[in-house]
């Protein structure tokens, strides 16, 4: 058996071969165990604050979540790796003593994590700002924010790698709007409206009093007088008696048939051929009408190009307010001689109101009529460009006629839904100078 020297210098080798010819410096989450393995002496140095090259991640308790580690151990430009082995995509890399293979790969990940730190601008390698801290732990890590199903929580849904999703889907939203991120579909989930969870059971109710107690029966055809029953109301004994016309039925395809099924209600005794389809909340026991509960997407997120750039310091920081699309035409406007152009914004005033008394899926679908009309209508009076619960209209040759045009424009747009947003508009900033 090798001694913990001969040991620690046979890894030592295997990453000397992959480019990692230092001894790591690491920091312990949650602590160091107290059964921890001389060997570790060996191949690592303790590091305090961010001068750290990994996190060892020594999990004591085999049960406990995963997808909230992040948001505690921090240091999301350095690597986290799994000594227990139970972590999977929730670390970067898995490190055991006992397994050759792991070895490489710890010493892959801990040097492709300085690679990209060093790739980054070196005001973005120790920021605090929680927005670039996403963007430069994907850029560095290599990870796109790819979405797990994960019923351990009540959002049902987490990121490996990252925050837990009730911090990091508020910031990828919020970097998409600002063209940092591209997101694509993941998945589709209910939610309670009572208490937001996404761990719903479905079930079938009955119709009339939506009771889920409820027993399948055939249907019975009689062809004599028409009638079509359930099976039970037919039934004395081992005879089958039609209840309209009081004839014996024997004869099936002759006297009957069974054209399908119904389903009775135990509670209310309501037959019906079609049931309903509701939910429970295993979190708070509420009960909810399928049309009830909201509808929730649920997304992956990849860099842009323009994230990219700006990480690595070839492009300015946009502002966070606005959408992409808008600062670009801002940029290329700005300062143009002989040019009256203004930003125009559009919020709506009544948005939680809606959403308290409706849902957020009927805000949503009010909004989305509502700016497909000023889209439609606008033409080339201006472009319209969405941020984050606001929309903006650019208008290239703006005077106090256009103005007037767009207050119009919102208020007629606004009378065509059903539910109402309060849309307001304001003129926000002016673009553009005269010739002097």
């Amino acid at each position: 058996m090798s001694s913990p020297e001969q040991l620690a210098n046979q890894i030592l080798g295997v990453w000397r071969e992959d480019g990692l010819s230092w001894r790591p410096r690491v920091r312990w989450f949650p602590r160091v165990p107290p059964y921890l393995d001389e060997i570790f002496d060996l191949l690592f140095e303790p590091a305090d604050g961010d001068d750290a090259d990994a996190i060892l991640f020594s999990d004591e308790r085999r049960s406990a979540p995963l997808h909230n580690i992040r948001d505690f151990v921090g240091g999301l430009q350095v690597p986290m790796i799994d000594l227990g082995g139970r972590a999977g995509d929730f670390t970067d890399a898995h490190f055991d003593l006992m397994e050759p293979r792991t070895w490489a790969e710890t010493a892959r990940r801990i040097i492709k994590f300085r690679q990209g730190r060093e790739a980054l601008a070196p005001q973005y390698r120790h920021t605090v700002d929680p927005d670039i801290q996403i963007l430069a732990h994907m850029y560095v890590s290599g990870r796109q924010l790819r979405g797990m199903r994960y019923p351990l929580t009540p959002e049902a849904v987490c990121y490996p790698g990252f925050f837990s999703a009730s911090t990091i889907v508020p910031i990828a939203d919020r970097l998409v709007l600002r063209g940092f991120l591209k997101k694509t579909f993941f998945d589709r989930l209910h939610e309670c409206r009572t208490c937001r969870s996404r761990r719903l059971t479905v079930r079938e109710e009955c119709p009339s009093c939506r009771s889920a107690d409820l027993r399948e029966t055939s249907l019975i055809h009689h062809f004599h007088c028409a009638v079509l029953l359930p099976e039970d109301q037919f039934r004395q004994g081992v005879a089958l008696i039609c209840p309209k016309c009081k004839r014996q039925l024997r004869n099936y395809g002759k006297d009957y048939d069974r054209p399908g099924s119904a389903y009775i209600c135990n509670t209310c005794d309501a037959t019906s051929s079609e049931l309903e389809v509701g939910f429970i909340c295993l979190d708070c026991n509420a009960r909810m009408d399928g049309e009830a509960a909201e509808r929730v997407d649920l997304y992956s997120y990849a860099l842009t190009d323009a994230s990219i750039a700006f990480l690595e310091g070839r492009a300015a920081a946009l502002d966070a307010t606005m959408p992409d699309s808008l600062q670009r035409e801002i940029a290329r406007i700005h300062g143009t001689a002989n040019v009256q152009a203004a930003v125009a914004e559009i919020r709506f005033a009544g948005r939680d109101e809606l959403i308290s008394s409706h849902g957020r899926s009927v805000f949503e679908r009010s909004c989305d009529l509502f700016l497909e009309n000023i889209r439609n209508r606008l033409g080339n009076a201006g472009s319209l460009h969405v941020g984050e619960n606001i929309a903006y209209i650019l208008a290239e040759r703006f005077d106090a006629r256009t103005e007037q045009e767009l207050r119009t424009l919102v208020a007629r747009s606004e009378d065509l839904l059903r539910h109402k947003l309060d849309a307001r508009l304001t003129i926000a900033q002016r673009l553009g100078r005269a010739l002097p």
